[in-house]
C-alpha cells in the first residue's frame, strides 16, 4: 500500500530569545502528541520522528501512528486506527507498536518499512511503559501481579519467552529506560510508599519518603541505587533519563510548590545527575529555574527541560506556560530555547511539552495546546551557533 502524505505544517514565528524558527508540525482538529521525551522516538539522522493522535486524547481507545518528515515538513499516515502500544530503543528509529488485535510491528523511521514482528504469548505492551533493548532483541515492560505488586518483565524476541526479573509494590509506575547506547542496564523510577489496592488499582502514587530511581541488570540483579530524592534531594518529580554511556543518569528534583523556593535539599538547581554509588548527586546549578520534563541528547552533553519560573502565575493571575531551557551538563551553561511553549501543562499528559532534541541537536521536538484546544507538535529549529554559545 502506497504511503499517504500530507501537509500540516506552518512556520509561526521566531523566538524572541533565541531567535528560534518554531513551526507547528500537526494542525488537525484531533490532538497529536510527540509520545514522550526520555526515549526519543526519531531517526538516527534526525529528519524523522514519530506522533501518536487521536479524537479524545482521555477516553479513545487506540492511536492513529504518523510519521513527520522535518526536512519536507509532510506527514506520512502509518497507521489509521488501532495502535495501543509503543516503544523503542531512544534514536534507534526502530519503533514497535501492538495494535488491538494483539499484533506487533516494527518500523524503520527511515525507510518507512514495517514488519510483523512475533511476540510470546501473554506479552500486552499497553501496560505500564516499556522500552526495547538497542539490539532489538529484548523489551521490557511491567504489569501487576498477585500481592499486589508491579513486575518488571523481560521479553526475549529472539527465544520467544518473557519471564519476571523484578518486583516490588511501589514501582507503580516505574518509567522502565534500557541504556541506549550499551542496553545492559535498565532504569527503573521507584514511588517510595506508593500504594495499591486489592485490584492492583493505585491508591496513592507516592508516600512521604518521595519518588527515587536504581539500575538494574538484565536479569533484574545487581540492584544500584541512585542519590535521588530523600536525604540526596527533594523527591525526584520522575522524570530522568540516561546520560548517554557515561554510567550516570539525570533526573529533576521536585520544589516547593507554595513558595516556589527550591527547598533545602536542592542547593542551587533542581536538576541532577550522578552514577550508582556516588555519595550524592551533581547539581546543575540554575537557581531560577524550576525544571520538570528532562531529556538528554544522544551525544549525552546537553539536556531540554522545560521550566516555569518565578511562580506558576503572573502578576495579573494568569496561568505561566512553560519555557524550553537548553543546557550544557559540561560546562554548566545554559540559556532559553523557546521563551513560550503555550502549553498549559495541566493535568493531562497531552498538555506537558514533553521536549526533546532529535538526535543531531538540530530540533527541539514538543507538544503545546496553545493553552487551550486540540494538542499540537512543534519543532524549535536550534539557530546555528546556539549550542557552540553554551560550550
Amino acid at each position: 500500500m502506497e504511503t499517504q502524505w500530507a501537509g500540516e505544517a506552518c512556520d509561526r514565528r521566531f523566538d524572541p530569545e533565541s531567535g528560534a524558527m518554531i513551526t507547528q508540525l500537526t494542525s488537525s482538529a484531533a490532538s497529536s502528541i510527540n509520545i514522550y521525551c526520555e526515549q526519543p522516538y526519531t531517526s538516527p539522522d534526525g529528519s524523522r520522528i514519530a506522533i501518536l493522535r487521536r479524537n479524545d486524547v482521555s477516553f479513545d481507545p487506540s492511536w492513529r501512528l504518523i510519521v513527520a518528515d522535518l526536512t519536507t515538513l509532510k506527514l506520512a499516515l502509518i497507521e489509521a486506527d488501532g495502535v495501543v502500544g509503543v516503544c523503542n530503543a531512544a534514536w534507534s528509529g526502530l519503533l514497535l507498536y501492538t495494535t488491538e488485535d494483539g499484533s506487533m510491528y516494527r518500523l524503520n523511521l527511515e525507510t518507512l518499512e514495517k514488519e510483523t514482528i512475533e511476540l510470546p504469548e501473554g506479552t500486552q505492551l499497553e501496560g505500564r511503559g516499556a522500552s526495547a533493548s538497542p539490539d532489538q532483541r529484548h523489551i521490557v515492560y511491567s504489569r501487576v501481579v498477585a500481592g499486589p505488586e508491579v513486575a518488571i518483565v523481560l521479553v526475549d524476541l529472539q527465544e520467544q519467552e518473557e519471564r519476571a526479573i523484578y518486583q516490588h509494590p511501589e514501582i507503580v509506575n516505574p518509567h522502565l529506560q534500557f541504556n541506549p547506547v550499551h542496553g545492559r542496564d535498565i532504569l527503573v523510577q521507584h514511588n517510595r510508599g506508593s500504594r495499591m489496592d486489592a485490584e492492583g488499582n493505585i491508591t496513592s502514587i507516592v508516600g512521604e519518603e518521595g519518588t527515587t530511581h536504581f539500575l538494574i541488570a538484565l536479569d533484574g540483579g545487581d540492584k544500584r541505587p541512585l542519590p535521588a530524592g530523600p536525604p540526596h534531594t527533594g523527591p525526584s518529580t520522575g522524570h530522568s533519563n540516561f546520560v548517554a554511556d557515561t554510567g550516570r543518569v539525570a533526573w529533576t528534583a521536585l520544589w516547593d510548590w507554595h513558595d516556589w523556593s527550591l527547598g533545602p535539599l536542592n542547593k542551587g538547581g533542581n536538576l541532577h545527575t550522578a552514577a550508582p554509588g556516588d555519595a550524592g548527586p551533581q547539581v546543575f546549578h540554575a537557581p531560577g529555574d524550576r525544571f520538570n520534563h528532562v531529556n538528554i541528547s544522544r551525544c549525552g552533553r546537553y539536556f531540554i527541560c522545560d521550566s516555569v519560573p518565578f511562580s506558576l502565575y503572573d502578576d495579573k493571575g494568569n496561568l505561566r506556560p512553560p519555557c524550553l531551557a537548553v543546557g550544557n551538563l559540561q560546562t554548566g551553561k545554559h540559556r532559553v530555547l523557546v521563551q513560550n511553549t503555550m502549553a498549559s501543562n495541566g493535568g493531562g499528559q497531552h498538555q506537558h511539552p514533553h521536549a526533546y532534541l532529535t538526535a543531531d541537536n538540530r530540533n527541539a521536538i514538543y507538544n503545546s495546546d496553545l493553552s487551550c484546544g486540540p494538542t499540537q507538535v512543534w519543532a524549535a529549529r536550534v539557530p546555528d551557533g546556539f549550542l557552540e554559545s553554551l560550550d
